[in-house]
């Protein structure tokens, strides 16, 4: 029997919502898991991550663990769609994967709230791994247990993913962050946080430009992001785009347009053809499932 799991990419914060907010799209990594005799098998991912420290091998084992699944050998087959490190939720795809296709050799494959918990004890934080388990937009609190509840967003909207040539990682991305912020920004936060979400639940656009402002980290990360500024800078003034945010850790840039904005990436395009060399336009739907679990 084989186990194939398809998890959707993440873009979290979502601005002001840090280690909180998050939403999937419509980008997907694929594995499939095979129990062996023995040995581990890794295809389809760059030869680096084809030993025993590949983190959906690691998650598998945390499942395994966790559900008492007993195994000698695995295979999995990777299949990527999700840029790696690019804060599209790469790492994540693998850790909710690994959990996943570990709990269906058990029949558990849609225990949802107890992959979510484990996932968030892997990952440290659940903006991730929350809309990749559960599909939409959702805010989480990590505490004795993880609260998730996804937000019924009431107009259609379209993320595009400015995604650089460049690489960036969270744990450099994390160093740069202030340990103490001010009052102020902090009330920033939760205010902007607050009227974005009741923005996207009652389909107020013009709350969203506002909404999607961050104080706590992308003042910070932006600084690692060649022509974070300028970019960010120029979404602001289209006035078509309800707003802009660092996805995840960075460095990819997500600006957020109706569904109904025909020529959004076009214009996008025109707009910042001279900041842009090497990037990539991605034009991503909201992903309403999250990952999905089949037998083979």
């Amino acid at each position: 029997m084989k186990v194939k799991v398809r998890v959707p990419a993440t873009s979290a914060n979502l601005g002001p919502g840090f280690d909180v907010a998050g939403v999937a799209v419509t980008l997907y990594n694929t594995f499939t898991f095979e129990l062996m005799d023995e040995g581990l098998e890794i295809v389809g991912c760059p030869e680096q991550f084809a030993g025993p420290d590949n983190l959906a091998y690691e998650a598998f084992c945390a499942g395994a663990r966790e559900v008492g699944l007993t195994f000698s050998g695995l295979r999995i087959e990777c299949k990527s769609e999700i840029p790696h490190t690019r804060g599209l939720g790469s790492s994540s795809s693998c850790i909710v994967a690994g959990l996943v296709g570990a709990f269906a050799f058990k029949g558990r494959y849609d225990d949802r709230q107890d992959i979510l918990n484990l996932a968030t004890r892997i990952e440290g934080h659940p903006d991730n791994v929350a809309p990749a388990i559960f599909g939409g937009l959702t805010v989480s609190v990590n505490a004795e247990t993880v609260t998730t509840l996804g937000i019924p967003v009431k107009n259609d909207y379209r993320f595009v993913a400015l995604i650089p040539p460049f690489t960036l990682s969270t744990k450099l991305s994390r160093s740069v962050l202030p340990d103490v912020v001010s009052r102020k920004d902090a009330i920033g936060n939760v205010s902007h946080l607050s009227l974005l979400v009741a923005s996207l639940i009652n389909g107020h656009d013009e709350g969203l430009r506002i909404g999607f402002h961050d104080h706590l980290h992308q003042p910070y990360r932006g600084s690692l992001i060649k022509g974070y500024d300028e970019i960010m800078g120029r979404l602001e003034k289209d006035e078509n785009v309800l707003g802009s945010y660092l996805s995840g850790a960075g460095p990819t840039i997500m600006a957020v347009i109706r569904a109904d904005d025909l020529m959004g990436v076009v214009r996008l395009k025109e707009e910042l053809h001279d900041c842009l060399d090497g990037w990539e336009v991605v034009k991503l739907e909201m992903d309403q499932h999250g990952y999905v679990c089949d037998y083979e």
